[in-house]
């Protein structure tokens, strides 16, 4: 898929732009799920792709390292004004390219109970519900996804 004025740009977990999409990303799912969400720190070897259109950034998905040939998209997140237009597909396409760049064969997640259009585009690439790891053994509003590559 291209979208006019998308760009995508490798970026270190540390880049403000980075951070204050993961900020916006975690502040929506503690409105949407309640303050007491745990919030799971990031590896120190997460790599970020950040999503820009016409220049703006809009968009950021993490590819974090798990085991050798396993690694877990965190933080995958697209501004409320830039939804519907296709790009979280562009984003997952990009951590999946990424993925396997890096010699990963799987790919797992997780997402929330509520988040209907997160489910969907998941299901809709390939990723199939497993059961839940830590730390979301334990958290009923998670649900736990996986998809060879």
């Amino acid at each position: 898929m291209v979208i006019e004025g998308v760009e995508l740009q490798a970026m270190p977990a540390t880049d403000p732009t980075i951070r204050a999409l993961a900020t916006a990303q975690q502040a929506e799912l503690a409105a949407m799920y309640g303050e007491d969400q745990p919030l799971v720190a990031l590896h120190p070897d997460i790599t970020f792709t950040l999503l820009t259109l016409d220049g703006a950034p809009v968009g950021c998905v993490g590819l974090q390292p798990v085991g050798p040939a396993l690694g877990e998209i965190k933080r995958m997140y697209v501004a409320p004004t830039a939804r519907g237009w296709g790009l979280s597909r562009i984003l997952l396409d990009a951590v999946e390219s990424q993925a396997r760049s890096a010699g990963v064969t799987r790919l797992r997640l997780e997402t929330g109970t509520k988040q209907a259009e997160a489910i969907a585009l998941y299901t809709n690439h390939g990723y199939r519900p497993t059961p839940p790891y830590p730390p979301f053994d334990h958290e009923p509003a998670s649900l736990c996804f996986a998809k060879d590559l």
